[in-house]
C-alpha cells in the first residue's frame, strides 16, 4: 500500500479512543478480563511515575494517539504516531480542552533530536511520543491510549454509529469524504473518510487534526447520553469493550475515568488546533508550531 494511502487511513484512528477509554473503564467493573494482546483494538495504559488526584481537583491529561501499526495490537512500538492529541479535563467544572497536534510539527523529539513529531513513535513507542509531548508542552500526561486503523471501522459499525458535525462540504476523492454541512450520522468508514480528509479544508493538516477533534467530541456526546439515558446500552458496550480494549491501569482509576466520563459535558469541550506554519526542513515538509500561550493556559486547569 503506497505510504500516502496509509497517512491518509490512519489520520482518523484516534477518533474512538476517548469513547473505547469510558467504555472499558465501566467494563472492568463488572467483567474482570482484558481483551488478548492480539485482539485489542486499543491499549490503555498509565504513564510512568504519574499521580492523578480528582479528589483534589487536578486536571486530567491523557495523550490519545493513532499508530499506523496496521493489523497489529496497539502496543506503539515500530510504527509512527500520526494521530496526535492531548485530551485535558478539569473534573471539577466537568469541562476541558482536546489540543490537536499536526502529524508534521517539526519540534524536538525524545532521543531523536528535531524532527516530524510523528517519528516519536518509531524509537521507544507510546512513551516515547507521551515524553515527547510533556517536553513540548509542559503538560504532566497521566494516561495514553494508542490504537491503529485496522479496528476503527468495524468498532464505530458495533457500536451504532457517530452523529458528527460536519463544518463546512466536502468532497474529497481520495480519502472518500463527501459531506455536506451539519450533524450527519455516520457509520465506520465515513467516520474515518471525514477524519483523513486533508485536501478539501480550508487548512490542509491543520484542518484534519482539528477534525478529529470533532469526531473525539462525537465520541464523547454519544458515550454521555446513552450512558445516562439507557441503561441496557451499557452492558453492550462492556460486551464491545471485552473484546477491543487491553490495559494495564489499576481497576481503581479506570472506575474514577469511567465516572468521569459519564459527567463531562462535551459542549465544554473546547477543540483547539496548535497553531503554527507550513515549511520545509531540508526536503522535507513540515509544520512549525506556534503555539503562543496555549500550553500554559490549558496546563493549570484544563481549560483553554
Amino acid at each position: 500500500m503506497a505510504a500516502g494511502t496509509r497517512v491518509l487511513r490512519r489520520a482518523g484512528i484516534a477518533a474512538a479512543v476517548v469513547l473505547l477509554m469510558a467504555i472499558g473503564a465501566i467494563w472492568w467493573l463488572l467483567a474482570p478480563l482484558r481483551a488478548s494482546a492480539q485482539d485489542a483494538a486499543v491499549r490503555i495504559s498509565k504513564v510512568e511515575g504519574t499521580s492523578w488526584r480528582p479528589d483534589r481537583g487536578d486536571p486530567l491529561f491523557i495523550a490519545v494517539l493513532g499508530s499506523d501499526a496496521r493489523r497489529a495490537a496497539p502496543s506503539g512500538g515500530g510504527g509512527r504516531c500520526d494521530a496526535i492529541h492531548i485530551v485535558a479535563i478539569n473534573p471539577q467544572t466537568k469541562s476541558g480542552t482536546i489540543l490537536n497536534f499536526p502529524r508534521d510539527s517539526y519540534v524536538s523529539v525524545a532521543g531523536m533530536g528535531t524532527t516530524k513529531i510523528n517519528a516519536a513513535c518509531t524509537r521507544g513507542g507510546a512513551p516515547n511520543m507521551v515524553q515527547t509531548l510533556k517536553n513540548l508542552t509542559g503538560i504532566p500526561i497521566h494516561y495514553y491510549a494508542i490504537t491503529e486503523f485496522t479496528h476503527f471501522v468495524a468498532f464505530i459499525d458495533e457500536i451504532g454509529s457517530l452523529e458528527v458535525q460536519v463544518p463546512y462540504r466536502m468532497r474529497d476523492s481520495a480519502s472518500g469524504a463527501d459531506f455536506l454541512p451539519g450533524a450527519r450520522p455516520m457509520q465506520g468508514s465515513q467516520v474515518l473518510a471525514f477524519s483523513r480528509n486533508r485536501k478539501d479544508t480550508p487548512r490542509g493538516d491543520f484542518s484534519r487534526a482539528e477534525n478529529q477533534g470533532i469526531v473525539i467530541i462525537s465520541a464523547a456526546h454519544k458515550f454521555r447520553f446513552e450512558a445516562n439515558t439507557n441503561p441496557h446500552r451499557i452492558f453492550e458496550y462492556m460486551r464491545i469493550a471485552r473484546r477491543h480494549i487491553a490495559s494495564d491501569v489499576p481497576t481503581s482509576e479506570l472506575i474514577k475515568l469511567a465516572l468521569l466520563a459519564r459527567d463531562i459535558d462535551p459542549l465544554k469541550l473546547a477543540n483547539i488546533t496548535i497553531a503554527g506554519s507550513t515549511g520545509s526542513a531540508g526536503a522535507a515538509s513540515v509544520v512549525f508550531l506556534a503555539p503562543g500561550d496555549t500550553y500554559a493556559r490549558v496546563r493549570d486547569d484544563a481549560i483553554y
